[in-house]
């Protein structure tokens, strides 16, 4: 039988992007029979009634996850796991010795390969020497926050900062933007946004901090979903973020063939020798040139819609995990993706 029916996991996926990962495994285009199961740390009602079969387990970063998700895939026969979160990932990637002798795979390389992503700060000096690096500093200290903002070109020009640690970001979780015009005494536009007296609060506390400081970038933000083998990149498909709310795309249109784009995924990947899939954002800077904002070692929240521009990149990285070939060079259809809210009533 060329594709046997499989079970997924979709772990630590209870954000906006489950279902439509949901939607990747069932309309696969071997038209094979997936059965997609979720676990998470919360009750998640939409992926109860989505999925094949929704469970609790413990946060990944729990003492028990690993016992509790073995057992869990063991009970469901689940083949492949796709882990979403910062603590799992890195539960799942040190832990994969142990995941391969159950006879299961997982969608996330070895610890090794994705511990430098882990600490953004040691992902951007790692790739300080390209072009495509934001201006940026480590405070590790109270007492250094100001002077970095500053050396940053506060107030002349806007800064931003946001927690190193990308367990602890989860992404975008803590990320700040500091203005001139930002003030405590008027409300500002976004929970993103902070004003330079709680900055300065911050910077007297004594605390020890992990945060990253960096260029503000004004432009076009490309949120960039690759997929790859050990550092050789098969697919890169670049999506316009056109509307946010948060850091949630709730517009966005795939893009044509970019080569800055590429060029720029392709040395990440090769440099951090890259598996499966990650997501790569870029931003444009004041004077338009695109600089690097994330780099998550998982599927991004919104790459359902290169899968329904023709390229699922999810079920190409189940078969990648599987060890069954995945198709080259196929062409993606230029559509927008817009989301919309609609309620769901539960019995309580």
């Amino acid at each position: 039988m060329d594709n046997p029916d499989i079970c997924v996991l979709l772990n630590g996926w209870g954000g906006l992007g489950g279902t439509g990962i949901i939607e990747c495994m069932r309309r696969n285009p071997d038209r094979r029979k997936v059965r997609v199961v979720c676990a998470d740390a919360s009750p998640k009602p939409v992926l109860s009634i989505k999925a094949d079969g929704f469970f609790i387990l413990p946060r990944g970063d729990h003492p028990s996850y690993m016992d509790s998700l073995v057992d869990l895939c063991q009970r469901e026969g689940v083949d492949v796991m796709l882990p979403g979160s910062g603590p799992e990932i890195v539960a799942i990637s040190r832990h994969l010795a142990r995941i391969r002798s159950e006879g299961m795979a997982a969608t996330v390389d070895e610890y090794d390969r994705i511990r430098p992503l882990m600490d953004k700060a040691e992902a951007y000096r790692a790739l300080q020497d390209e072009d495509y690096t934001p201006k940026f500093e480590h405070v590790a200290d109270a007492s250094s926050l100001l002077p970095a903002i500053h050396r940053m070109g506060y107030p002349e020009y806007p800064v931003c900062f946001k927690p190193s640690s990308y367990v602890a970001s989860g992404g975008s979780r803590g990320f700040r933007v500091l203005r001139k015009s930002n003030d405590a005494m008027t409300p500002v536009v976004s929970s993103d946004e902070i004003d330079y007296g709680s900055v300065s609060r911050m910077s007297e506390t004594k605390k020890r901090l992990d945060l990253l400081v960096m260029e503000y970038l004004p432009g076009r933000e490309f949120s960039t979903y690759t997929l790859s083998n050990h550092g050789k990149m098969v697919y890169c498909v670049p999506n316009l973020r056109e509307c946010m709310v948060g850091p949630r795309t709730f517009e966005a249109s795939t893009m044509p063939a970019d080569d800055k784009i590429t060029n720029i995924c392709k040395s990440i990947v090769e440099k951090f020798g890259l598996s499966y899939n990650t997501n790569i954002q870029l931003k444009e800077s004041v004077d338009g040139k695109l600089k690097l904002v994330e780099i998550n070692p998982r599927m991004g929240g919104s790459i359902a819609l290169p899968a329904a521009a023709g390229i699922n990149l999810p079920y190409m990285a189940v078969k990648m995990a599987l060890g069954e070939p995945v198709p080259q060079n196929l062409k993606q259809a230029r559509i927008r993706m817009i989301r919309y809210v609609s309620e769901l009533f539960v019995e309580v």
